[in-house]
């Protein structure tokens, strides 16, 4: 029996506009240099979105385990994509934040309050990823996520809210559903509770 698989064509910038300014019963624009209000909003709304979603940490947009190295001065400058920063493994005892100082986003020591580190970090980096390079089911999470926000603060409607809503629900069950296809998780490294107590340099771990 042979076996056939429906290939999801991925949304571009321009169809998830379109999908907010549908939440508004506005027509569609063909480009995104349309001039017109209502399209520029919706364009705004979606840029927003598309940064408040991809801050809480997707498979696609983590990076683990990477090396982040110190300037001369001894302080570690934070790339305008990275949106969030966490130490892991022996740097995971080290508080940081990210903070600006004389224009740059850099690593600050929140117990020491320092910039300056002395020796490189190891973290997991949230990254900012292009929309038109998110897998599907993000896209269309975000789409209908900045749909129902922009709805909302251009018209209020209630009657139209709610299907907003339901669209949306649908489609971060869907992302769900894709996280969990797509991880390879490990319970010892990934469940913090389990890492906590298992971690070899944790005084309650058996070792």
């Amino acid at each position: 029996m042979a076996l056939f698989f429906g290939v999801i064509e991925m949304l571009t910038k321009l169809d998830a506009v379109n999908i907010v300014l549908n939440s508004i019963g506005e027509t569609p624009v063909s480009s995104l240099t349309s001039g017109l209000p209502d399209a520029e909003a919706a364009e705004s709304k979606l840029d927003a979105t598309i940064k408040e979603v991809l801050a809480k940490g997707w498979q696609q947009n983590l990076e683990r385990s990477i090396t982040m190295s110190r300037n001369s001065d001894g302080e570690i400058i934070i790339p305008n994509q990275f949106l969030r920063v966490d130490t892991v493994g022996y740097d995971r005892h080290i508080n940081v934040a990210i903070r600006k100082q004389n224009g740059k986003r850099k690593l600050f020591n929140v117990v020491d309050y320092t910039f300056k580190f002395d020796h490189d970090l190891t973290v997991d980096a949230v990254v900012e990823i292009e929309f038109d390079a998110l897998i599907f089911e993000l896209q269309n999470y975000i789409a209908y996520r900045a749909a129902r926000k922009f709805q909302e603060s251009a018209m209020g409607s209630q009657s139209l809210d709610g299907f907003a809503v339901r669209e949306e629900q649908e489609a971060y069950a869907a992302l769900l559903d894709a996280e969990a296809e797509n991880e390879d998780n490990n319970i010892l490294r990934e469940s913090p509770h389990v890492f906590y107590a298992t971690y070899r340099f944790n005084p309650l771990s058996g070792r």
